[in-house]
């Protein structure tokens, strides 16, 4: 009898010692899902930095103000979107449970046309008209999730118009700009025996919008195609036990589509967008995780510009 007891006591503090050990474990995350946190990473970062129209709230190039004297705008835009990647702090088995988080990001941009474009007829005009633009974007990774770093971003560009907006038609443009931005971490780099990603990325924007005022109200449209670059550096258990050094380029691209409404006050304009990226394909060998790549990712915006 006093046998089988000490058994059962045995099972059963066994049974309770073990969510103990198991959360004092170093996590374990696989070579596959540090790339699948880097590739989630890289392009969160790299959408955040710019978000959905290169404008906010201007569907069309601002064209000249009298004679030669360019038409400037500058604006300030606040963007959120609720982020994800696998958890390399798990101290569970792979694959990680789900990480997810408030990415915020603050853009101020400015806008110069440098080209009024050609006025083929009356009612039509702006064709081939010509903006320069230029931002630069802070986005803010939640430190108390394990992120380090302050992804500071600068972008050039170029707006060309196809139609700008009148009376009878509604603005047209497109645009393509190159934003360079900081690294981030999430991990702990500097021990030794933890995992953790670092992504350098870059992008390439393409953009294309449609809108019109309607009064004080205007409304707008886009879709967009991002190409994002650069690398990443990762250090996570390989299959020996011992912690593995990894770095590699990383270059992955995806769709955008957005909309939104702006309120017009004669030079000044508060807008606000919402949106959405495509997931990407299924990565071979991460199927059925907890974190699904292949999930699109929503963000908003609500904006100030300023047009002289």
């Amino acid at each position: 009898m006093r046998g089988r007891t000490g058994s059962v006591l045995a099972a059963l503090v066994s049974a309770l010692a073990l969510p103990t050990l198991a959360s004092a474990q170093v996590s374990n995350p696989t070579a596959t899902e540090v790339e699948v946190a880097a590739r989630s990473l890289q392009a969160q970062i790299g959408l955040m930095s710019g978000l959905g129209s290169e404008v906010p709230g201007s569907p069309s190039t601002l064209g000249k103000r009298l004679g030669t004297t360019p038409r400037v705008a500058a604006s300030i835009r606040a963007g959120f979107m609720r982020g994800a990647v696998p958890d390399l702090g798990d101290a569970g088995g792979a694959p990680s449970r789900e990480l997810t988080y408030m990415l915020p990001s603050v853009i101020g941009g400015v806008a110069v046309g440098l080209f009024d474009g050609l006025s083929p007829v009356p009612t039509l005009g702006g064709i081939f008209s010509i903006d320069a633009l230029g931002s630069i974007a802070l986005v803010l990774p939640p430190t108390s999730d394990g992120f380090s770093g302050k992804a500071t971003s600068g972008s050039l560009g170029v707006r060309v118009g196809l139609l700008r907006e009148s009376f009878s038609v509604p603005g047209v443009a497109v645009s393509v700009t190159r934003r360079w931005i900081g690294a981030v971490s999430l991990g702990d780099s500097t021990d030794a025996a933890r995992s953790f990603v670092t992504v350098n990325p870059n992008v390439t924007a393409f953009r294309a919008t449609v809108g019109k005022d309607l009064l004080s109200v205007g409304v707008l449209a886009g879709v967009g195609w991002e190409r994002y670059g650069g690398s990443f550096d990762a250090r996570y258990q390989g299959d020996s036990g011992q912690m593995t050094e990894l770095s590699k380029p990383l270059e992955q691209s995806r769709r955008i589509y957005f909309g939104g409404a702006s309120m017009n006050f004669l030079v000044l304009q508060l807008s606000a967008e919402l949106g959405w990226a495509d997931g990407f394909a299924p990565v071979p060998g991460y199927l059925g995780a907890p974190f699904d790549i292949t999930a699109r990712d929503f963000f908003g915006s609500l904006a100030f510009r300023l047009t002289i």
